[in-house]
């Protein structure tokens, strides 16, 4: 299970897309790698696995982009059903959608990671 955001950046006159991608690119994966952290704090909890599988699928290009993966067998069915009574013992912030949530309440955050990021070059 992955989630994906889209981000939409203008490059400054002067400079050239060869000259920020290594930048973006960075940032880019700094921002999934916040974007991973920001989304353990609403994983539901049993036994740790779930939360234990979260990585991020790094990005190699601009337009690949990267990926918050969470990779069990019932990671998709917990993540796309927020109906479901999380239990609150293991985690008080259990929830369903939670990457979708976490990006969504991070997102000024993350943004700010890859712009920085672009900026630097």
């Amino acid at each position: 299970m992955a989630v994906r955001a889209q981000v939409t950046m203008t490059v400054s006159p002067g400079s050239s897309i060869e000259q920020v991608t290594p930048g973006v690119l960075r940032g880019i994966n700094l921002g999934a790698e916040r974007g991973l952290a920001l989304s353990l704090r609403g994983v539901p909890m049993r036994d740790g696995i779930l939360a234990a599988s979260g990585t991020v699928e790094r990005a190699t290009d601009i337009e690949e982009g990267a990926a918050v993966v969470f990779d069990t067998p019932y990671a998709v069915r917990l993540h796309e059903h927020p109906e479901y009574d999380f239990s609150k013992d293991a985690n008080p912030n259990a929830e369903g959608k939670w990457v979708e949530n976490a990006m969504i309440r991070g997102k000024a955050e993350i943004g700010e990671i890859m712009r920085t990021e672009a900026r630097r070059g």
